[in-house]
């Protein structure tokens, strides 16, 4: 967490945290959503895909809002946020909602539904960071969402 700070911190800014690092800590949280490993402890890869699928969510969702509201930063959007690493995002959380286990697919679903929820930067070529089949993704997750879901 206290990376995401530090560039919740210096994205707003978008002075001190490269695109670069950026990408890299979104690349690292996409890796580890693919972590199936088996101790003596026993399933701790799912520990990891559960932090991964919390981290992904708090990064999209942190330069999103970043992106939403300050029109310094349209111009990096692409370095910091490209379309294809957002849809990388949302298929890894789809991918992890139809995991074998109850916890995981649970925090999938959660943060799968923030990110439909999460407007989308206000840019010329808006669409490419659309979700496809977006209307279906809303009418499944969002349409059956009853007033007790705290989200």
């Amino acid at each position: 967490m206290y990376i995401l700070n530090s560039v919740e911190y210096e994205a707003h800014r978008f002075q001190g945290v490269s695109s670069d690092v950026v990408n890299a800590l979104v690349d690292a949280l996409l890796v580890g959503l693919d972590d199936y490993t088996i101790d003596e402890r026993g399933d701790v890869g799912s520990w990891v895909r559960i932090a991964c699928i919390q981290g992904l969510a708090a990064i999209s969702e942190l330069l999103l809002s970043i992106l939403v509201t300050d029109d310094a930063s349209i111009p990096t959007l692409e370095l910091y946020f490209p379309p294809e690493k957002y849809h990388a995002i949302a298929a890894g959380l789809l991918k992890q909602g139809v995991e074998r286990l109850d916890n995981v697919r649970q925090e999938a679903g959660i943060y799968f539904m923030k990110l439909l929820k999460m407007p989308l930067p206000p840019v010329g070529g808006m669409d490419r960071w659309r979700l496809h089949g977006l209307s279906l993704l809303n009418d499944l997750f969002l349409r059956c969402v009853t007033p007790s879901v705290n989200i």
